[in-house]
């Protein structure tokens, strides 16, 4: 059998095969603690009162058998019909249940054999369970709680967990409805363990995230774990525990991989249910719409669709469990109304991400606008010398791979300390932003001029070779000279400039590295000083 206490789809493997050989489960949850294991987080005083609790909900025996059946790995339908024919109400709602739109068949199913057909063995024993645990905790229910109220969150849990798994496309409808609907089994366990205290702590609470706090501040623990501990005590398939434990706070981390999405699914459904039963329905429907975003990556479009299902569904429900969750009109009216506040969400969050993809591109073009700066000379605005030197670096690189010519020249003003004296260094930045300004729009838009320090500059010429960078920098030199200088003393200055040349991959003329280029150049401009400047020499 592929029953709840085997592998189901592959999704409740890991829950499964330590449920069926007994053994002990692996330390999973991030405090270390064993699943399987009674000891729970919560005080041992209080465990040791839900061991003894006379009061505490008890399994009827058909509920009992199925789960003996559950166990079993050789059931055949036979079997199961057997014993389920023995409770002609269960049998009935199982009939009902195949013959719903959840299953949309077109042929009526008029025996229990058909049914089993339909449905299957696995998930005939689990919505048999889910009927039978239903009434068992029905009949049994203390006068003290607020037992309408736990029953509908229950139903629309278990509904909400089903439709959630189908959407994320989950194999496990009857596992997930079964795990909604116990979810918060526990608080008949906490009511049991403590009569006097409990219903006083958690009166009047006007959300279920408020009771779950008030359960941990008055009993240090909350209903998920004491409904954990009563499910073990049942004896029921532990990814049952599994889930309740995670309902109210999913730490993927603590759950294998393969039971996250189940798990998720659970956990998110209580929130769905809030949606329809919360005092505060846009606060419960922001909650589950951050639930579903975060356990299920469900977007707010999704959920809306999840919550239509619902509504629809609800009718079916009720009937097969003979209670009214929601009326038709209120149901309508609350799923219209979440509709509009997860349209408003969805809005902002629009919004919110708009904004932020505003801020990320302008810090984005600050950081450009920064790193431009960092690469740039104060007082010319060229590129430095850094910047300079890895570019040489690269380009020499790229032309010996590519087999293109590269040249660079050094510039130098011709004497320009005496400029400096003779007209103050003020004079002096300003003849430096005018030639500067001039050489580049002598240059094209691929040649790189930088400050290389002080009154000397470096130009590197991609793709050109030792003739072609002869002309170009021979109009530099040419139109440096024929600049006159007005400046903001009313003097006027003027004053020429020497270069060196060096080329590699140049008519086969190959230079062995970037460094030796640059001191090839540097030469070839010292030559052209001791020559008498304002003129051009070439690295032989």
């Amino acid at each position: 059998m592929s029953g709840l206490w085997q592998c189901h789809d592959g999704l409740l493997t890991a829950a499964c095969v330590a449920a069926t050989a007994g053994g002990k489960w692996s330390r999973l949850r991030s405090g270390g603690r064993p699943l399987n294991g009674a000891r729970l987080s919560m005080d041992a005083k209080l465990e040791e009162r839900l061991k003894f609790a006379t009061q505490l909900p008890t399994l009827s025996g058909i509920a009992l058998q199925i789960i003996d059946l559950a166990r079993d790995p050789d059931l055949d339908m036979g079997r199961l019909a057997s014993v389920l024919s023995r409770d002609p109400a269960l049998t009935a709602k199982v009939l009902r249940v195949a013959n719903s739109p959840l299953y949309g068949q077109r042929r009526r199913t008029s025996n229990l054999r058909q049914a089993l057909m339909v449905l299957g063995l696995n998930a005939t024993v689990t919505l048999a369970l889910s009927f039978s645990l239903s009434a068992c905790l029905q009949e049994k229910g203390s006068k003290r709680l607020d037992l309408d109220a736990i029953w509908r969150r229950a139903l629309l849990s278990a509904l909400a967990a089903r439709l959630l798994g189908e959407h994320k496309g989950l194999h496990s409808s009857e596992e997930l409805f079964l795990a909604g609907l116990l979810q918060d089994v526990g608080i008949f366990a906490l009511e049991a363990a403590d009569p006097d205290r409990y219903p006083a702590a958690v009166s009047g609470q006007a959300s279920h995230e408020i009771l779950v706090q008030a359960e941990r501040d008055a009993f240090g623990t909350d209903h998920s774990e004491a409904g954990a501990w009563l499910m073990r005590h049942w004896g029921l398939p532990e990814y049952l525990p599994l889930a309740t434990m995670e309902s109210h706070e999913l730490r993927t981390a603590s759950v294998p991989q393969d039971l996250v999405p189940f798990m998720a699914c659970v956990a998110v459904s209580g929130p769905v249910a809030d949606v329809y039963l919360a005092e505060d329905t846009k606060t419960a429907t922001a909650c589950a719409a951050g639930a579903a975003e975060a356990w299920l990556d469900l977007d707010q479009e999704a959920l809306g669709d999840v919550l239509d299902r619902l509504r629809e569904s609800l009718p079916e429900i009720e009937s097969l469990f003979e209670t009214q969750i929601v009326s038709s009109r209120d149901a309508a009216a609350m799923t219209d109304q979440a509709r509009e506040l997860l349209a408003a969400r969805n809005l902002q969050l629009l919004q919110r991400v708009s904004e932020e993809r505003q801020q990320t591109q302008e810090l984005r073009r600050l950081s450009q606008r920064l790193q431009e700066t960092a690469r740039r000379d104060a007082l010319t605005g060229l590129y430095n010398r850094g910047h300079f030197d890895q570019c040489l670096e690269q380009d020499y690189q790229e032309a010996t791979e590519q087999g293109w010519p590269l040249t660079l020249a050094f510039l130098d003003f011709d004497d320009f300390k005496a400029v400096n004296d003779r007209y103050g260094h003020q004079g002096g930045d300003t003849i430096l932003r005018n030639v500067t300004a001039e050489m580049v729009r002598q240059l094209r838009a691929d040649d790189l001029l930088a400050r290389y320090g002080g009154e000397e500059f470096t130009l590197l010429l991609r793709g050109t070779g030792h003739q072609e960078a002869w002309a170009v920098v021979e109009r530099l030199r040419s139109a440096v000279e024929g600049m006159t200088h007005e400046l903001d003393d009313g003097q006027q200055a003027q004053v020429t400039i020497s270069a060196g040349i060096a080329s590699h991959m140049d008519a086969g003329h190959y230079v062995e590295s970037a460094e030796t280029l640059v001191r090839q150049a540097d030469r070839a401009l010292y030559l052209a000083k001791r020559l008498g400047r304002n003129r051009i020499e070439a690295a032989e």
